[in-house]
């Protein structure tokens, strides 16, 4: 970065994607009768519905992220060393979502052609960061400098919250009712959650006032309040043990999601199989729960700013503090009253209503759409939410048991139109979710995935004219 404050205000932004571990985002195989254990991520009616007697993802990860301000300067593929990560100048407000998964080892297997069970384990995270509208110049290299560029910006507002939590999936679903034409299947998932990092930071409506003295200008605050807090497996000691001590410190809970899927036939199908449907409609409820985390020693509500204190003495108080007792106690003399965060701290999973349609073109042509709706937003002041990107998407796609492209259209939550693609060549599936990542001074929007899977023990479990091109 150019200057101290550019530094300064950019690891505050993403200091929560520092400490997240790396959901479900897998978007080319939305709908796929080949997503194997992968599937249930997005509809657990899926697993039953699978091209796969047996399937073992070995590992998988995805990342996705939607901003309007961070942005990759001097940044090309031929140009890489050059690049600096900055902001985009101008009065405007910011917000960076994104979430990581990493899927450690997940199983499906087909008791028959009426009953499926998968089971897998995830690491998962999401980060929420947005402010209200503000100023910002490329020449700002302090608080001052700041408050300065924002002298008629009302007050100062925004949230950082993050999740991060381990995941057991024990998954079963089963065919409800078949005939010739037509198949209806459900499905459940239990999710056992350990929730390992947790962390939050608001900031509600501070605002200042500005006094000249001579060529100087310095600011007093009038009004605001705030809350921060972070788990309290944190402040373990490092050392021999650490580890074990930190994930012993969680607390566990339960969260589940569930899903139905009904596919459709046409007259002239000789067997009702995974793969040669003409429509397969998909209705999920996923995500549904929240985690909870004890909150540190040193987590606190702060309310109604002291009058008398200027900018450069809170700049030099929290600008000094090297722990977080510090900045504690640094904000308890910035505030005329604080509380300790005590209770438990919940912060609601991302739960939503999925709605996915595939059609079977032509052969290995397929068209998918899904409309995602968010049950929670982000931006409640009082509620710790989490939420996904996914709004609507397009997916065509050519694919077979071990060749795939795809290439998802999506319209999502924060009104951007991402174009990604993706492949599979045999048991790896590499995808991005936005190409425009891979230009020229890029924003952060978008991000990839990739999945390794085998198909292990038995003969395919479905055969078809279909699959005539292995």
């Amino acid at each position: 970065m150019k200057t101290k404050f550019n530094r300064y205000f950019l690891v505050i932004l993403f200091a929560f994607y520092s400490v997240s571990l790396t959901a479900q985002g897998y978007q080319a195989l939305h709908g796929s009768p080949f997503a194997g254990s992968a599937g249930i991520f997005n509809n657990p009616a899926a697993s039953v519905q699978s091209a796969y007697k047996w399937d073992f993802t070995l590992f998988s990860t995805q990342l996705k992220m939607s901003s309007n301000a961070p942005y990759i300067k001097n940044f090309s593929l031929k140009n890489r060393d050059s690049a600096e990560l900055t902001l985009k100048e101008g009065f405007a407000g910011r917000f960076l979502h994104m979430n990581i998964d990493m899927s450690l080892f997940n199983a499906l297997y087909k008791i028959d052609n009426r009953r499926a069970v998968s089971f897998g384990i995830r690491a998962r995270s999401y980060n929420h960061i947005k402010t209200m509208p503000f100023n910002y110049v490329d020449s700002i290299s302090s608080f001052n400098s700041f408050l300065i560029a924002n002298l008629n910006t009302p007050y100062v507002e925004g949230f950082i919250t993050h999740s991060g939590w381990l995941e057991a999936d024990l998954n079963y679903s089963q065919v409800l009712l078949e005939t010739n034409t037509s198949k209806l299947s459900a499905g459940i998932t239990l999710q056992i959650m350990k929730g390992i990092s947790g962390a939050f930071l608001k900031l509600n409506k501070l605002s200042y006032l500005s006094s000249k003295n001579f060529s100087d200008t310095s600011f007093t605050f009038t009004n605001g309040s705030g809350s921060l807090g972070y788990s309290d497996n944190y402040d373990v000691d490092p050392g021999s043990g650490a580890i074990k001590e930190f994930l012993k410190n969680t607390i566990t809970r339960f969260g589940w999601s569930m899903g139905v899927e009904y596919l459709t036939y046409t007259d002239e199908t000789d067997e009702n199989s995974p793969i040669n449907y003409d429509w397969k409609i998909g209705v999920s409820l996923m995500d549904i729960g929240s985690n909870t985390f004890k909150p540190s020693a040193y987590s606190l509500q702060f309310y109604n700013p002291k009058s008398t204190i200027a900018d450069n003495s809170v700049d030099n108080k929290l600008s000094g503090a090297n722990s977080m007792k510090a900045v504690k106690d640094s904000l308890r003399t910035i505030f005329t009253s604080s509380s300790d965060i005590t209770d438990n701290v919940g912060i609601s999973n991302p739960t939503r209503l999925i709605i996915n349609i595939d059609k079977h073109l032509t052969h290995h042509f397929y068209l998918n759409g899904e409309l995602s709706m968010n049950f929670f937003s982000t931006s409640n002041y009082t509620k710790l939410r989490t939420r996904e990107l996914n709004l609507l998407t397009i997916t065509p796609r050519w694919e077979t048991f071990g060749w795939g492209a795809y290439l998802p259209v999506q319209y999502n939550t924060q009104g951007q139109v991402w174009v990604g693609a993706a492949i599979k060549m045999g048991p790896l599936v590499l995808g991005f979710h936005n190409l425009g990542l891979l230009g020229k001074n890029p924003t952060l929007n978008g991000g990839g995935y990739l999945l390794l899977s085998i198909h292990p023990f038995s003969k395919r479990n479905v055969l078809s004219k279909m699959d005539c091109l292995q």
